[in-house]
Protein backbone atom coordinates (compact mmCIF):
# COMPACT_ATOMS: atom_id res chain seq x y z
CA UNK A 1 0.00 0.00 0.00
CA UNK A 2 1.12 3.49 -0.87
CA UNK A 3 -0.36 6.64 0.57
CA UNK A 4 -0.36 9.88 -1.39
CA UNK A 5 -1.53 13.25 -0.10
CA UNK A 6 -2.75 16.29 -1.98
CA UNK A 7 -3.72 19.69 -0.61
CA UNK A 8 -6.01 22.24 -2.18
CA UNK A 9 -4.02 25.43 -2.70
CA UNK A 10 -5.11 29.05 -2.92
CA UNK A 11 -5.90 28.64 -6.64
CA UNK A 12 -8.21 25.65 -6.01
CA UNK A 13 -5.60 23.33 -7.48
CA UNK A 14 -4.40 20.06 -5.96
CA UNK A 15 -0.75 20.03 -4.98
CA UNK A 16 1.15 17.00 -3.79
CA UNK A 17 2.11 17.08 -0.12
CA UNK A 18 4.62 14.65 1.32
CA UNK A 19 3.68 12.18 4.01
CA UNK A 20 6.25 13.80 6.26
CA UNK A 21 4.71 17.24 5.71
CA UNK A 22 1.28 15.91 6.67
CA UNK A 23 2.80 14.31 9.78
CA UNK A 24 4.58 17.54 10.76
CA UNK A 25 1.43 19.63 10.25
CA UNK A 26 -0.72 17.21 12.28
CA UNK A 27 1.80 17.35 15.11
CA UNK A 28 1.79 21.15 15.09
CA UNK A 29 5.51 21.31 14.32
CA UNK A 30 5.10 22.94 10.90
CA UNK A 31 2.60 25.53 9.79
CA UNK A 32 0.59 24.65 6.70
CA UNK A 33 1.35 28.20 5.61
CA UNK A 34 4.91 27.05 4.91
CA UNK A 35 3.43 25.27 1.87
CA UNK A 36 0.90 27.93 0.93
CA UNK A 37 0.30 31.21 2.81
CA UNK A 38 -3.43 30.82 2.09
CA UNK A 39 -3.62 27.77 4.39
CA UNK A 40 -4.31 29.73 7.56
CA UNK A 41 -7.75 28.45 8.59
CA UNK A 42 -8.06 25.06 6.92
CA UNK A 43 -6.14 22.29 5.24
CA UNK A 44 -8.31 20.73 2.54
CA UNK A 45 -6.60 17.38 2.19
CA UNK A 46 -7.09 14.45 -0.16
CA UNK A 47 -5.49 11.21 0.96
CA UNK A 48 -5.28 8.40 -1.57
CA UNK A 49 -4.51 4.82 -0.66
CA UNK A 50 -3.04 3.05 -3.68
CA UNK A 51 -2.06 -0.53 -4.35
CA UNK A 52 1.54 -1.45 -5.18
CA UNK A 53 0.92 -0.48 -8.83
CA UNK A 54 -0.25 2.99 -7.65
CA UNK A 55 -3.86 2.30 -8.61
CA UNK A 56 -6.19 4.14 -6.19
CA UNK A 57 -8.15 1.85 -3.88
CA UNK A 58 -9.57 4.59 -1.63
CA UNK A 59 -9.51 8.35 -1.67
CA UNK A 60 -10.52 10.38 1.37
CA UNK A 61 -11.50 14.03 1.63
CA UNK A 62 -10.85 15.86 4.87
CA UNK A 63 -11.08 19.49 5.91
CA UNK A 64 -8.62 19.92 8.79
CA UNK A 65 -9.19 23.07 10.89
CA UNK A 66 -6.14 25.25 11.51
CA UNK A 67 -5.35 28.21 13.75
CA UNK A 68 -3.09 30.66 11.94
CA UNK A 69 -1.84 27.76 9.80
CA UNK A 70 -1.10 25.47 12.73
CA UNK A 71 -3.01 22.38 13.84
CA UNK A 72 -3.54 23.03 17.56
CA UNK A 73 -5.04 21.04 20.42
CA UNK A 74 -8.23 23.10 19.99
CA UNK A 75 -8.32 22.18 16.28
CA UNK A 76 -7.87 18.51 17.19
CA UNK A 77 -10.85 18.87 19.54
CA UNK A 78 -12.96 20.41 16.74
CA UNK A 79 -12.00 17.64 14.33
CA UNK A 80 -12.75 15.01 16.98
CA UNK A 81 -16.22 16.54 17.43
CA UNK A 82 -16.96 15.65 13.81
CA UNK A 83 -16.48 11.98 14.72
CA UNK A 84 -18.88 12.13 17.67
CA UNK A 85 -22.54 11.48 16.81
CA UNK A 86 -23.61 13.36 19.95
CA UNK A 87 -21.91 16.49 18.54
CA UNK A 88 -22.87 16.31 14.86
CA UNK A 89 -24.84 13.77 12.88
CA UNK A 90 -22.92 11.58 10.42
CA UNK A 91 -24.73 13.40 7.61
CA UNK A 92 -23.58 16.80 8.92
CA UNK A 93 -20.00 15.56 9.20
CA UNK A 94 -20.03 14.20 5.65
CA UNK A 95 -21.62 17.38 4.30
CA UNK A 96 -18.99 19.50 6.06
CA UNK A 97 -16.05 17.54 4.65
CA UNK A 98 -17.56 17.38 1.14
CA UNK A 99 -18.22 21.11 0.74
CA UNK A 100 -15.75 23.64 -0.59
CA UNK A 101 -14.05 21.43 -3.16
CA UNK A 102 -13.65 22.55 -6.78
CA UNK A 103 -16.10 21.13 -9.32
CA UNK A 104 -13.20 19.58 -11.25
CA UNK A 105 -11.73 17.78 -8.22
CA UNK A 106 -12.01 14.31 -9.78
CA UNK A 107 -10.32 15.48 -12.98
CA UNK A 108 -7.52 17.12 -11.00
CA UNK A 109 -7.09 13.99 -8.89
CA UNK A 110 -7.00 11.78 -11.99
CA UNK A 111 -4.30 13.97 -13.52
CA UNK A 112 -2.28 14.03 -10.28
CA UNK A 113 -2.48 10.25 -9.97
CA UNK A 114 -2.08 9.61 -13.71
CA UNK A 115 -5.18 7.41 -13.83
CA UNK A 116 -8.48 7.64 -15.73
CA UNK A 117 -11.13 9.79 -14.08
CA UNK A 118 -13.72 7.03 -14.67
CA UNK A 119 -14.27 5.15 -11.43
CA UNK A 120 -12.52 7.62 -9.13
CA UNK A 121 -15.86 8.72 -7.71
CA UNK A 122 -16.43 5.11 -6.60
CA UNK A 123 -13.38 5.17 -4.31
CA UNK A 124 -14.09 8.62 -2.84
CA UNK A 125 -15.04 8.85 0.84
CA UNK A 126 -14.66 11.15 3.84
CA UNK A 127 -12.12 10.92 6.66
CA UNK A 128 -9.76 8.01 6.32
CA UNK A 129 -6.37 7.46 7.92
CA UNK A 130 -5.54 11.16 8.29
CA UNK A 131 -8.71 11.74 10.30
CA UNK A 132 -7.83 8.80 12.57
CA UNK A 133 -4.23 10.04 12.88
CA UNK A 134 -5.27 13.61 13.65
CA UNK A 135 -7.87 12.64 16.24
CA UNK A 136 -5.67 10.06 17.99
CA UNK A 137 -2.39 11.96 17.66
CA UNK A 138 -0.62 9.09 15.86
CA UNK A 139 1.15 8.82 12.52
CA UNK A 140 -0.82 8.13 9.34
CA UNK A 141 1.03 4.81 9.00
CA UNK A 142 -0.03 3.80 12.49
CA UNK A 143 -3.60 4.87 11.75
CA UNK A 144 -3.56 2.71 8.60
CA UNK A 145 -2.49 -0.31 10.66
CA UNK A 146 -5.14 0.42 13.31
CA UNK A 147 -8.01 0.69 10.85
CA UNK A 148 -6.73 -2.30 8.88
Amino acid sequence: MKIRHFVLDSHAQLRKLSRRAVHEILNGRVSAQAFDPWLARELALVTVVCDDDLIPENAFLLRVPLTDGTFTAADRFVLRAFTQPDCVTPEEAVRHHLTGWPSDLLRQLAVALDVPVVGLDAVLDVGGPVLVAAVRGVTVGRAMRDIG
